[in-house]
């Protein structure tokens, strides 16, 4: 499967933390150091300008600050992530270290020491960020309260300064407080005449609540009035508002929330705020360098560490897990969506997603259709994105409370089997068995797809990064020493589709060709070619249910005027308002009123009966339809004018498109059949649900089902695709 770097680019920068307190705005923390200022690329789309160059085998790992180096050797990385360990910047390096040292940019990697310019001014190497002076940046970034939990958004070009901020409420509070009142409690207020117990613990719950200086523990916050953590992006012009969101909703909205509630249980953001700030202001006493201040900073600070891990994180578009060491504790995991799978070819102007496996099918949709990423279907089965040893040993090393059955999970499951058989097989817990494959999903160790078996027909994937095959060959020799080359696999694959069973030797072998097809489908180089169908209505059954419609016309008119003498004479009796009339005498002279109105009931009633015979007469010579045992070959000349009909969706059928499915179902005299038929044309007949789903679905033997299938390959338009 490709990874999650070549899918995506967040296009993230840096991460600053600002607050504002009585004292003012202050800008606390930034990482990385020194971040890069390169511009993000623009992600290739899929048409013409896909990369020709073969891409790398393994990503490098992102250096990180914890690392136990020497003294000596701090100068030399310099506290730095990866971005700045680019060998495009050592060129940048040597030419900066040629130039005078007041002269050097602060932002660069050389700017760790503190230095005096021109003026004599003592110049701070972390009192600027990117070109702009921290002193600027943290009246920016601290914004009023009318963007409390509202989306803050700062474009200085190239960068976007995105943001969730936190405002302390008016009550004093971070957030707001859950009253129990207990029994006593509710018959002490309704007490006319309060104690002065009760008047002193009032006023001094009023006082806490003005002060705003409390946590629920007690510990003062030092009048923080709010906090923001902002996240920097560089990105495309024509790609921002698409990835500004998902950063926003998936990574800084969640983030600052955990903040919010840390803060509010036990002054966590104040409080490590005084412990960052008052390390920055020993170090520009000390004259300290920058990569010395931001490795202690991160040695003690969980707050500044936590920022780090979210950007190492996001910026190589991992999962970051967070312990944020509050009481309670606070466990937080933070990513940006990656799709596990397309469930559709993409178009020229999509983004390139080469590799991702490539199928139709949505395990997240649930009975009613919509789409719910908690929902997983139980028909599914689970394919492992990774070596299932490699995957139980990162579970094993986790050691957490679900480590024991997410490990007995992956090794139950199977991609040959759904959720449900494996239950039924091993007699567990469905519901259960569906949680720990969620939880698999989540943490991108696994997706869910339509079980393999020997007899569906798969296909090499149009979606699949053939530059990546040398590498994936050589992978493929190493798990398979016996098998095919993987070209020679890939080639055998894409003749003319057929049961995969037929790819086997023998029948010995079929065990390790669906081990071969789960790795092949793992990578995406190969996906499932299904069956489609919707319901085609031939001619001779329009015209059927036209006959049936204009009889039923002519036997409705035939019984119309006892109906209109009816409807008349109850209008005669009552007036618009619906009062009751005296009846009217026969023999009375009519009106010049009346007389109108029956002259004109008269001509309407003529001419009624003059369309109903005319109608009658073409009726009359309408030929009587007659049902053939192949209705796609009536040679009937009436029916020449009559092109084929498709019923796209039958859940929103029309009324003539529900006579059409009847008529189609009369015709069939096997009881089960016919049952088989009403059931499968709401259900699965609608282009969209894979005909070898049936089976699984409807707990019925493949053989049987594809039997009954087979008496209605005349009345269904059937596509091919994945």
């Amino acid at each position: 499967m490709a990874n999650a770097k070549d899918t995506l680019n967040p296009g993230l920068c840096a991460i600053a933390l600002a607050i504002r307190s009585r004292d003012g705005p202050r800008f606390v923390f930034h990482y990385p150091p020194h971040p890069s200022t390169k511009p993000t690329e623009r992600e290739l789309r899929f048409g013409t300008e896909l990369d020709t160059e073969p891409a790398e085998a393994d990503d490098q790992e992102q250096d990180d600050y914890d690392s136990d180096e020497s003294e000596l050797e701090e100068s030399s990385y310099l506290d730095m992530p990866a971005l700045g360990k680019l060998d495009l910047n050592e060129k940048m390096q040597k030419q900066q270290q040629q130039l005078p040292k007041q002269k050097r940019h602060v932002g660069t990697p050389d700017g760790d020491d503190h230095y005096n310019d021109k003026k004599g001014e003592h110049v701070v190497p972390w009192e600027h960020l990117f070109e702009f002076p921290t002193a600027d940046l943290e009246s920016i970034l601290t914004p009023s309260r009318a963007f409390h939990k509202k989306k803050f958004e700062l474009s200085l070009d190239p960068l976007h300064f995105v943001a969730y901020p936190m405002h302390i409420r008016e009550d004093g509070l971070w957030k707001k407080k859950k009253t129990k009142k207990s029994r006593r409690a509710t018959k002490e207020t309704d007490d006319p005449e309060p104690g002065p117990e009760s008047g002193e613990a009032k006023s001094k719950e009023k006082k806490d609540q003005k002060a705003g200086n409390t946590s629920e523990d007690g510990d003062d916050s030092g009048g923080m009035l709010m906090f923001n953590v902002a996240f920097i992006l560089n990105l495309p012009k024509d790609e921002e508002d698409e990835r500004i969101l998902e950063i926003y909703e998936h990574v800084i909205r969640k983030f600052n929330k955990a903040l919010n509630h840390a803060q509010a249980s036990n002054n966590y953001v104040w409080r490590e705020s005084e412990v960052i700030i008052a390390m920055k202001e020993k170090a520009r006493e000390e004259r300290r360098p920058m990569s010395w201040l931001w490795t202690e900073i991160l040695l003690k600070s969980t707050l500044a560490g936590a920022i780090r891990d979210v950007f190492n994180a996001i910026s190589n578009n991992k999962i970051a897990t967070l312990h944020l060491a509050t009481t309670p504790p606070v466990d937080l995991s933070l990513q940006i969506p990656v799709p596990p799978y397309l469930t559709s070819f993409p178009r020229s102007d999509d983004r390139a997603m080469l590799g991702l496996l490539l199928t139709s099918s949505n395990a997240t949709i649930d009975e009613e259709g919509n789409e719910d990423p908690s929902y997983l279907n139980r028909h599914f089965a689970l394919l492992l994105l990774d070596n299932e040893e490699k995957i139980i040993a990162e579970i094993q090393a986790d050691n957490t409370e679900l480590s024991p059955p997410l490990i007995e999970c992956i090794r139950l499951c199977s991609p040959t089997l759904s959720f449900l058989q494996v239950a039924q097989t091993h007699n567990i817990e469905l519901s259960s068995l569906l949680i720990l494959a969620q939880h698999l999903v989540y943490w991108r160790r696994a997706v869910a797809i339509r079980p393999l078996h020997a007899r569906e027909m798969y296909i090499v994937s149009p979606n699949c990064d053939s530059r990546k095959l040398p590498a994936a060959n050589f992978a493929w020799k190493k798990a398979f020493p016996l098998a095919p080359s993987l070209p020679s696999y890939l080639a055998a694959l894409s003749a003319a589709p057929r049961p995969y069973k037929t790819f086997s030797p023998s029948k010995n072998h079929r065990p390790t060709y669906l081990e071969m097809l789960a790795w092949a489908m793992r990578g995406g180089w190969v996906t499932q070619l299904c069956t489609f169908a919707w319901i085609l209505v031939w001619p001779e059954i329009l015209y059927e249910v036209q006959y049936q419609l204009k009889a039923g016309a002519i036997e409705k008119a035939k019984n119309k005027p006892a109906s209109g003498q009816a409807s008349t004479a109850s209008a005669e009796s009552t007036d618009e308002s619906g009062a009751e009339k005296k009846p009217i005498d026969p023999n009375a002279p009519l009106t010049t009123e009346q007389a109108a109105e029956q002259a004109r009931l008269e001509r309407l009633a003529k001419k009624a009966a003059e369309d109903a015979a005319e109608f009658a007469a073409e009726f009359a010579k309408m030929p009587v339809p007659v049902a053939t045992d192949h209705p796609s070959h009536n040679p009937a000349p009436h029916l020449k004018n009559l092109s084929p009909y498709i019923i796209k969706d039958p859940h929103k059928v029309n009324h003539e498109e529900s006579l059409y499915i009847a008529a189609y179902g009369k015709r069939f005299t096997d009881p089960k059949i016919r049952d088989c038929w009403f059931k499968f044309c709401s259900k699965y007949f609608n282009g969209t649900e894979a005909l070898e789903m049936i089976a699984l679905q409807e707990g019925m033997k493949r053989k049987e089902t594809w039997s009954i299938l087979m008496h209605f390959q005349e009345i269904i338009l059937v596509c091919k695709h994945w």
